[in-house]
């Protein structure tokens, strides 16, 4: 066989061991899309020993998984990497569970937990740190302001390990979010790099950050996984990116343009069974007829797989009056009629077409095991309290761990638990068992709390409780301090006896604290300055200044210009004969010494 084949072969093989992609779309109620990126990427196995300082390799070729990431995990001893940026409100009653069980999107904001290797907590914090502020640049986020106050260890949530530490150490499970962090194309281009085509092929060509950030709800995911059989080991990364996509907005951009307009009387979608005219109209609902592309949702179509050899499949969740025409691109197989998956070979373009006659028919949505809402109470300025409604829609009772994490301004009252079911107040002991609390220390730590909740079938579980607002220093107030300071989502991990199984989060909440009134200050330094300037000045005056009497002022002011140039070339000739006469002098001198001499 031909070496180049050979290689080329074993080329593919990698290809396929080592990296996967996949795109999945589904359409939802009222005319939306959800697009699920799947990237999976492996290194190739290593033998790693594990030290208190660092991890020594005996293998650097990483070919498909980041060179960039393998020294950042070494370095920081993080055995686990769980990193999400998501923007937007996922509406459970009206799409349903969210994608992936939960387990790859986050809060609002940012959310970042690692399993750290470690002797002891300190170290492992020190490791934390150094992590958090690698992943803060190579992101272009705001990760390296999470310090102690953000950060907590916890003890039942979030819990996946499977990585078994050395003797000597220990594995310690730590987390922070940031719920006021901007998501933008800052984030998601570092996100790209990290693939083996660099977004340029495959179903990550579609990745452009004006239509995924533009979508209603949208979520990125990193999670980073250290596998070992026999002390060898490999790094697994799983990248994941969903949006629910606006396809209405979608067409009206590309056809409008990016400004939005009001639509004019003749395209107005009437009521035509009632009275309307060019000034009444009863708006029809939203059309059940469209026609667009890939390239039209995405801004741009396919281009092509993710390797010459290889394929990206691209799977369509459509049911009947949905028809789907390759517009673009050659090598394209279908494996399914029920729910087409279609193989994209080559490096041509592919754009798919959907034909919808009927957008109302879709697959029937998987409802979400639990539906949580969470709202604040209370309207003073120093004192509040959080409303969690947990409703459970299964025949049979959910169990679940309610992770609250709080900042440390908001103090957080235990003997303020009460607990609601359907209205009607029962014993708190019966439906909720607390498992973890810790209290809030100024400035260094949050309030930890974990709670586990059973919730009986068909029930709507309400707990409440109460927080104190603390005041700020000066210093720690943002610029924007009356828009309110975020609190981050709180996270429900949903468990049976097998293990974990279904995470959601609740909305991020905004708390006003007591601010001062800013403009006092700049009026202190306003009236503290005018007071300095006048004392200097004054001071000044009276030591660079001659002072006169009035009279000599009125002679001085009598003299004219032409007394002035007089008495100005008098002075001028005085100085000149004076210089003369001290030459003179000096001549002298020296003629006089050199005669003694």
């Amino acid at each position: 066989m031909n070496f180049w084949v050979f290689l080329s072969l074993l080329w593919v093989s990698l290809a396929h061991q080592y990296y996967n992609e996949s795109l999945e779309i589904t359409p939802l109620p009222r005319n939306n899309l959800l697009a699920q990126f799947e990237f999976e990427v492996k290194s190739l196995p290593q033998e790693i020993k594990y030290h208190e300082n660092g991890t020594e390799s005996s293998t650097t070729h990483y070919t498909y998984f980041p060179r960039s990431v393998g020294p950042l995990l070494e370095n920081s001893n993080t055995r686990e990497l769980h990193l999400r940026f998501t923007q937007g409100w996922w509406d459970a009653e009206l799409w349903g569970k969210v994608p992936s069980d939960g387990k790859k999107s986050g809060g609002t904001g940012v959310e970042l937990w690692a399993i750290i290797e470690a002797p002891s907590s300190s170290q492992a914090l020190k490791h934390w740190y150094k992590l958090s502020k690698s992943l803060s640049g190579f992101f272009c986020a705001s990760l390296n302001f999470i310090d102690d106050s953000i950060t907590t260890f916890p003890l039942s949530s979030f819990a996946e390990e499977s990585f078994k530490a050395d003797e000597a150490n220990k594995l310690f499970l730590i987390r922070a979010a940031l719920p006021s962090e901007p998501i933008c194309t800052e984030n998601l281009t570092p996100f790209l790099k990290l693939l083996p085509t660099r977004g340029k092929a495959g179903v990550s060509s579609l990745l452009d950050g004006h239509k995924i950030f533009d979508s209603l709800w949208h979520s990125m995911s990193i999670d980073i996984k250290t596998q070992c059989v026999d002390d060898v080991c490999n790094y697994q990364m799983d990248q994941s990116i969903y949006a629910i996509i606006d396809v209405p907005r979608c067409l009206r951009k590309h056809e409008e343009g990016a400004i939005a307009k009001p639509i004019q009387g003749e395209n107005l979608r009437c009521d035509t069974t009632k009275d309307h005219d060019i000034w009444k109209c009863f708006p029809l609902g939203l059309p059940t007829e469209l026609n667009y592309d890939l390239e039209t949702i995405f801004g741009r179509p396919i281009r092509g797989s993710c390797f010459t050899d290889e394929v990206s499949p691209v799977k369509v969740n459509f049911k009947d009056g949905w028809k789907i025409d390759i517009k673009e691109g050659l090598n394209i197989n279908t494996l399914s009629s029920d729910h087409p998956i279609y193989e994209i070979k080559g490096t041509k373009p592919v754009n798919i077409d959907f034909n919808i006659s009927n957008t109302t028919n879709i697959p029937k949505i998987e409802a979400a095991p639990l539906i949580v809402s969470r709202s604040l109470t209370g309207y003073s300025q120093d004192k509040g309290g959080f409303r969690v409604s947990f409703t459970n829609t299964q025949d049979n009772e959910v169990k679940f761990i309610y992770f609250e994490s709080l900042p440390w301004f908001t103090r957080l009252y235990l003997n303020t638990l009460r607990a609601t079911v359907d209205g009607k107040e029962v014993d708190f002991s019966d439906y909720v068992h607390l498992k973890h609390y810790l209290p809030a220390i100024d400035r260094k730590r949050p309030s930890h709390m974990e709670l586990e909740v059973i919730i009986p079938a068909h029930k709507t579980l309400i707990l409440n409780y109460k927080f104190d607002k603390s005041l700020l220093l000066y210093a720690e107030y943002p610029p924007d301090a009356n828009h309110g300071f975020s609190v981050e989502p709180a996270v429900i991990t949903v468990f049976n006896d097998s293990g974990k199984l279904f995470e959601l989060r609740t909305t991020s909440s905004l708390i006003t604290l007591p601010t001062p009134d800013f403009s006092m200050p700049y009026n202190v330094i306003i009236l503290t300055g005018t007071v300095m300037s006048l004392a200097f000045g004054s001071v000044v005056n009276l030591l660079i200044k001659d002072i006169i009497t009035e009279e000599e002022y009125e002679k001085l002011a009598a003299q004219g210009k032409l007394q002035k140039l007089i008495a100005k070339i008098r002075f001028r000739i005085k100085f000149v004969v004076t210089t003369i006469k001290n030459i003179i002098f000096n001549v002298k001198s020296l003629i006089a010494s050199l005669v003694r001499k």
